[in-house]
């Protein structure tokens, strides 16, 4: 249990480590890319408003909000065309770009106008990445186009990705390995907080033992001597009731400290009938109905008296808070094709089994006010035991109610070789 707990743990810190990780890197990457994409914006208005070049270093220094000078402005690669109102190259500036021909200016300035939108990029089949912007001119109707080379911009972009990425899987091996070596720490202290608590039950169970065994010795004794009576009598049955709880403590302590099942694979369908057949004969008795309907050769892996007890649990707390006069039910029955599940439904009729949270029910003493009251001889512990049994066997287990019937559903994996029973 505490494997599972502590590989949880695992999970949920290296999940919010990730989330946090991504976050970062998800704000640092757009604020990076809206960086980039501002300034590009900013100097492509430069170059249209100063008919195809940049401006000097004092309005490029304005304008950008950074201090610049003949290197940095030199740095940027750009080209101009003017066309005329048939998309006609009238004029071009290819001063600053030297891996573009005038042919390739015209080629690209043609592709521009083709596009129809006045702002946009585009990348030549070298892999440079390119931004353009054109401008109309309502006098003549001609048109300027002013392009940016921003390969270096992009790359930046990329850089920053692949850095982010890197930051990302390193951060995470470290913090998965911190999580590793100090989840035993964060855990001990429930660890041993649970070890006693089941010491505990353990050892009080057997130092209740003695006290009780004297007193059923005691009493004895006094109907022996002076006869029995109601008070005796009340006294035995509570003397009965204790050790019952006792016992049914100790088998909760000791299927908890159960840290694996011992497995075999075992026939379901014997034990659950084994288990309805001892029950039905009680149940007649009190007046209720008994029905069965169990489905033969359905295989499981499994420790066989734990599962014997979990379907003595479960019918028995049926047959205690089934209606006079009710009726109590047992099915079994194999589910799916390719993933197989056999599924055990104990049932009883209880109109009173509305607006209940069934969710409370494995919870250990628990006695809802209307279901389990104090007149029906319980401990609240039995279906403790039950889910227990269920978890510990990898199976599912969930209470339904629907027209005045409350179902026990339980679900295992079919054996992997019980076909060939």
């Amino acid at each position: 249990m505490f494997r599972k707990l502590r590989i949880q743990f695992i999970l949920v810190a290296t999940v919010a480590v990730c989330l946090m990780l991504i976050s970062v890197i998800v704000v640092l990457n757009a604020s990076k890319y809206a960086t980039s994409e501002k300034r590009i914006n900013k100097i492509l208005d430069l170059l249209s408003e100063n008919n195809g070049v940049l401006p000097e270093e004092e309005v490029i220094e304005k304008i950008l909000g950074k201090k610049t000078n003949p290197d940095i402005v030199f740095q940027y690669r750009y080209f101009s065309a003017e066309v005329d109102e048939s998309n006609k190259v009238i004029t071009m500036n290819t001063e600053h770009i030297a891996t573009l021909s005038e042919t390739d200016v015209i080629f690209y300035a043609k592709k521009i106008l083709s596009g129809g939108k006045t702002y946009g990029s585009f990348a030549t089949t070298d892999g440079q990445k390119f931004a353009y912007k054109f401008n109309f001119n309502d006098s003549d109707g001609s048109k300027l186009i002013v392009v940016l080379d921003i390969t270096r911009y992009s790359e930046d972009r990329a850089d920053l990705i692949e850095t982010s990425v890197f930051i990302f899987f390193s951060n995470l091996v470290f913090f998965i390995i911190i999580f590793v070596i100090f989840s035993g720490k964060v855990m001990m202290p429930f660890m041993e907080n649970y070890r006693n608590q089941r010491a505990f039950i353990t050892n009080a169970s057997h130092e209740l033992k003695t006290p009780i065994a004297i007193i059923s010795a005691n009493n004895d004794l006094g109907e022996m001597i002076n006869g029995e009576n109601e008070w005796t009598q009340s006294t035995r049955e509570q003397i009965q009731r204790l050790t019952e709880l006792i016992n049914r403590l100790v088998v909760l302590a000791r299927f908890e400290e159960q840290t694996n099942v011992v497995t075999a694979n075992i026939n379901l369908s014997y034990i659950v009938d084994k288990a309805s057949k001892s029950f039905k004969s009680l149940a007649l008795k009190g007046g209720k109905h008994f029905e069965s309907n169990i489905q033969s050769n359905i295989y499981i892996s499994g420790d066989e008296s734990a599962v014997y007890e979990l379907v003595n649990i479960l019918i028995d707390n049926a047959n205690k808070y089934c209606d006079d006069g009710g009726t109590i039910g047992v099915r079994l029955s194999q589910q799916g094709l390719t993933f197989k599940k056999a599924k055990m439904v104990v049932y009883n009729t209880y109109k009173d089994g509305k607006n209940i949270d069934y969710s409370k029910f494995f919870e250990r003493f628990y006695r809802e006010d209307q279901s389990h009251n104090s007149s029906i001889s319980g401990y609240g512990v039995g279906l403790s035991i039950a889910r227990n049994i269920v978890n510990r066997h990898k199976g599912k287990i969930h209470i339904s109610y629907k027209n005045n019937i409350i179902y026990f559903n339980i679900y295992f994996n079919i054996a992997a070789n019980s076909e060939e029973k």
